[in-house]
């Protein structure tokens, strides 16, 4: 799987405080992952961020919170994520920073549910290049919904409600086998939290 970047045939649409982020953070290794990737290819407005890094997230969501005025959380201690809460020309912005899940960029995105969802962009790079190791720009454009490895709705069976959410948002048809893995996964929702 390469993590080259590459362009992705469309301008990518970021809102002003992602250039902020830039200048706040310039040689931080930190990535726009997830939703807000997609997002910004997809060019709808985006209200939160994902960033990821290769070390604990909270203190770059600190930094981020008290260089923008804003308010910070410590997310999810044990998994190394912070929150900044913020408010950028009249926005208000959640800005989750986590550390990688795994030993690098590749396995945080391998570990994702989906892979429109597993795309990355280098913060400090050209952010009209995205790394998509698993092919989700094709996916956004076949409009195909697909697992990023063959066990992630079991892992979360949280995700196959995802799955019908982004389909239905996004107009993605699901394809067989991640279609399989949401109808396998319904039993074990009971299982999960209400949360």
């Amino acid at each position: 799987m390469v993590l080259d970047p590459v362009a992705p045939g469309r301008p990518l649409l970021w809102p002003p405080v992602v250039e902020r982020l830039q200048a706040l953070l310039p040689d931080a290794p930190v990535y726009i992952v997830g939703g807000a990737v997609r997002d910004a290819f997809l060019q709808r407005p985006l209200k939160d961020l994902d960033l990821a890094a290769p070390s604990d997230g909270r203190p770059l969501a600190r930094q981020i919170a008290d260089a923008l005025h804003g308010a910070y959380y410590p997310l999810d201690p044990q998994r190394r994520v912070g929150r900044a809460l913020i408010t950028w020309q009249d926005q208000d912005i959640t800005i989750d920073v986590a550390q990688f899940r795994g030993p690098d960029l590749l396995a945080d995105l391998t570990l994702r549910d989906f892979t429109v969802n597993a795309m990355a962009v280098p913060l400090a790079g050209d952010l009209q290049r995205i790394i998509d190791p698993l092919g989700g720009l094709g996916d956004l454009q076949a409009r195909r919904l697909r697992m990023c490895a063959p066990e992630a709705i079991a892992d979360d069976p949280v995700r196959s409600l995802r799955a019908i959410r982004l389909s239905i948002t996004f107009g993605l048809l699901i394809e067989a086998s991640t279609r399989q893995a949401v109808r396998a996964a319904v039993p074990h929702l009971a299982q999960c939290s209400a949360e």
